[in-house]
């Protein structure tokens, strides 16, 4: 059994064999869950920013009315984009 002890700031230092056997390397992500009564830990993969990208956009969408409601609100908008984009690049 690897023992672990937390510092004052909460932090852990994961024993260097089991970061070898995981191939957990500085500056990667974990995952922290509690699965019946324990901490469980586990490495993310090495594409974090996609998934924070999709993660983001998860969470702020799930308040969103969603695309379709959004088409259906602006089907009664009299709207003329192609006489706009025009208009822009005359301007231009």
């Amino acid at each position: 059994m690897n023992k672990v002890k937390i510092t004052s700031k909460g932090q852990i230092t994961i024993p260097k064999n089991i970061r070898e056997k995981l191939e957990i390397k500085e500056g990667m992500y974990l995952s922290a869950d509690i699965e019946e009564g324990n901490l469980v830990l586990k490495p993310l993969p090495e594409n974090m920013d996609k998934i924070k990208l999709i993660d983001y956009a998860y969470r702020e969408s799930r308040d969103s009315v969603g695309l379709l409601k959004v088409r259906e609100m602006a089907a009664g908008f009299n709207l003329n984009m192609a006489k706009q984009v025009r208009k822009i690049r005359e301007e231009e």
